[in-house]
């Protein structure tokens, strides 16, 4: 049995050096660190119904809502590569998953619109850090394997997205109350985190001195414009999905609460699909046709539920659109990282940014008061794309 390098550079770690974690033990931290967040996002997502309910929010009140989730991870991402070159991507993982999941346990207590806006923008201000600093780690795992592993780690949030929102799904079809399960969700998936957080990748070697300095903001260069309009496009019709497509399922196609928050699963389990399948199929077919490939797949999933407005059109449509948009973000990172390689969390962090990473979209009309009509044409909003 071939014995795996001490370091993640595959070298032999100097004396009086702490040894590094060995890439497998990597990995899997990693791997553990994306589902985690992948499950609290999806818990969120799965039992936005009910917290609309609990609070009486109509549609337009719940869009405003979810402006907090878009404020506070514009306000986190021009930080969040500056700080990840400054700190380190294990610092601000750590930082920004105490208070992504510190927030999803608040969500439940609520009194009304306000808080919730805040709490969303405290939730998405950590789900902003953890997402670019974990995808630095995924970087840093894949150059020690030399190999690419960046679209396993997004498939295992995929993954994550798959059991919270089953649980999510679960828990509103058994009358769990929201506090109880976010509560819960939030404390298990703490003491996984806290775990992988022992064996997390290391940092690079400094260059230029013991401190990092340069600047906290995180703006794209002329070479990420591209790549960021591209995790643009992709995300804008994830956001779609996250946030309304379990409200969309509930009052449009008549779906019971359970039913609404297994929609997010099934959109998961097409990305978990895509994202295992992505490589060889990009091997096989080339760049070029497997992105056409791609939109033509999401473009599908987006119009079936408005052609047929029925609970099972809705499953397929967000699964095709999974499939289709699977590959296209792990892609992109690594590309941005490719670009930079010894500033790493600012690529990610700037292509994030324009790509509006794990917020609450669609274009600006999905976000106007309008019932109904609103959330079949925020469900449309990803065939343009």
């Amino acid at each position: 049995m071939r014995n795996e390098p001490e370091t993640a550079g595959g070298r032999t770690a100097p004396p009086g050096r702490a040894r590094s974690p060995r890439p497998r033990t990597m990995r899997l931290a990693v791997g553990a660190v994306f589902f985690v967040t992948g499950a609290a996002f999806a818990t969120w997502a799965a039992r936005v119904p009910g917290v609309q309910s609990r609070l009486d929010l109509s549609a337009g009140e719940l869009a405003v809502a979810l402006v907090g989730l878009s404020g506070g991870a514009f306000a986190g991402l021009p930080l969040v590569g500056g700080l990840v070159a400054r700190y380190g991507s294990r610092t601000v993982l750590c930082t920004g998953m105490a208070a992504y999941l510190g927030a999803l346990a608040s969500l439940p207590l609520v009194p009304d619109l306000a808080a919730l806006t805040a709490a969303l923008a405290l939730f998405a201000c950590g789900n902003t850090a953890v997402d670019v600093a974990m995808n630095t780690q995924g970087v840093l795992v894949e150059r020690a394997y030399g190999r690419p592993v960046l679209g396993g780690f997004h498939a295992m949030f995929s993954l994550g997205g798959i059991a919270g929102a089953t649980a999510g799904g679960l828990a509103a079809s058994a009358g769990v109350g929201i506090r109880a399960h976010f509560t819960v969700t939030a404390l298990v998936l703490l003491a996984v985190a806290a775990t992988a957080a022992t064996a997390l990748a290391p940092e690079p070697p400094r260059t230029g001195g013991p401190s990092r300095t340069g600047p906290l903001l995180a703006l794209p260069g002329p070479g990420l414009w591209i790549p960021g309009l591209v995790a643009f496009c992709a995300l804008m019709g994830e956001g779609v999905v996250n946030d309304w497509g379990a409200v969309y399922l509930k009052e449009e196609t008549g779906a019971s609460a359970g039913a609404a928050g297994l929609g997010y699963a099934v959109f998961s389990a097409g990305m978990v699909v895509g994202r295992l399948t992505a490589d060889r199929l990009r091997a096989r077919l080339g760049t070029a046709r497997f992105t056409f490939l791609c939109a033509v797949v999401a473009g599908t999933g987006a119009l079936i539920p408005i052609l047929d407005a029925t609970t099972t059109a809705g499953f397929v449509g967000y699964t095709l659109l999974g499939l289709g948009m699977a590959a296209v973000i792990p892609l992109v990172f690594a590309h941005a990282a490719a670009l930079r390689p010894g500033h790493t969390g600012s690529s990610i962090a700037a292509v994030s940014g324009r790509g509006l990473r794990r917020l609450p979209r669609g274009p600006p009309g999905h976000r106007r008061p309008g019932g109904a009509t609103t959330l079949l044409w925020a469900d449309a909003g990803a065939v343009g794309l």
